[in-house]
């Protein structure tokens, strides 16, 4: 079955034209957009599909950035609205879904293979058992699959939102810290790139260590995330380091708070931009150390096996797999 899918994100948004199966995908054509330069997510689609030689899909299926109902969007970090009848009268394609961008992730993980998974933390997973997927990127997704027999259901959820809560007096000082900067502090705020350069700007003025000229040069032209995480990963830059060792503990705890809500004992994925960018200092033992210490449940999540999704497509093979599953109308 030929479908579109795609994987709209506040800051890129990627659309394919997908040969789906039960068991089988293959990509046929992919284009990816700054979300950003576009007013409407119409004007992408219109696009894409102006430059498709084939004929028109049978299905389509876009996950969002943000929380989907009745059949409507807003995407988190953008001012778009979608509506799945209003696109389906522009592009002519009967049906038009619209999903959450990680409940289309949930779904696409049958299609990853074994290559492009890292594990990260050992265990054993529980055939039959809910899955837990999060993922640090532009925000913080969240999302559960569930497995009946031979059937796979992925539930949304808006967890990247919910309120950040600090294990120690350091992350008490970190709270306080971006509360003055922001009104709330969420797990959003701090489990994404935003999230680094809060935690590298706390530790600057908690005193943990002072800015190096190299880096204050690097923050002059490009991304702060990219150049705290890149002089963390080469363990040159004190600060940067610590920002990063901070980060990943605050992402193992996440994670595992997410393998408690759902009893995920199927295993927990780690997808979005932010995991294999970093992967080095996930397979340290801050990552595995904080999923694992919820007293009294360290040995229920000794057992569970995390891993990391290296696969940047994982929402539109999600996406294509939902078209796929889509009665037509």
């Amino acid at each position: 079955m030929r479908v579109l899918a795609g994987d709209i994100g506040g800051t890129k948004t990627a659309i394919a034209s997908v040969a789906v199966g039960r068991t089988s995908l293959r990509l046929l054509r992919v284009r990816v957009y700054p979300s950003a330069q576009y007013a409407t997510f119409e004007e992408i689609l219109e696009d894409f599909l102006r430059a498709q030689a084939t004929a028109r899909p049978s299905a389509a299926v876009f996950g969002v950035a943000g929380p989907v109902r009745d059949g409507r969007a807003r995407v988190t970090k953008l001012p778009w609205v979608l509506d799945e009848r209003v696109l389906a009268g522009r592009l002519a394609i009967r049906p038009v879904r619209l999903i959450n961008d990680f409940v289309a992730a949930a779904l696409g993980l049958r299609y990853v293979p074994r290559r492009h998974l890292a594990t990260i933390v050992p265990g054993k997973e529980e055939p039959g058992a809910p899955v837990g997927l999060i993922g640090a990127g532009t925000g913080l997704g969240q999302a559960v699959l569930i497995r009946e027999g031979t059937r796979e259901r992925a539930l949304a959820s808006e967890g990247g939102h919910a309120d950040f809560g600090p294990r120690d007096a350091r992350e008490d000082r970190l709270v306080r810290f971006v509360r003055k900067r922001v009104e709330r502090v969420d797990r959003d705020r701090l489990l994404s790139g935003e999230g680094l350069r809060h935690i590298y700007d706390f530790l600057r003025a908690d005193g943990f260590a002072p800015e190096s000229p190299a880096v204050a040069r690097a923050f002059s032209s490009e991304d702060r995330s990219a150049v705290i995480s890149r002089h963390a990963l080469t363990g040159r830059d004190r600060l940067c380091a610590e920002a990063l060792r901070m980060f990943v503990s605050i992402y193992g705890s996440e994670a595992g708070n997410l393998a408690l809500q759902y009893r995920a004992t199927g295993g927990v994925y780690l997808a979005g931009g932010i995991a294999p960018k970093i992967l080095p200092a996930l397979r340290r033992r801050e990552f595995r150390d904080s999923f694992r210490s919820k007293p009294p449940l360290n040995d229920f999540l000794a057992a569970i096996p995390v891993r990391v999704v290296l696969e940047p497509r994982l929402p539109l093979f999600g996406a294509a797999a939902a078209a796929y599953m889509t009665p037509m109308e």
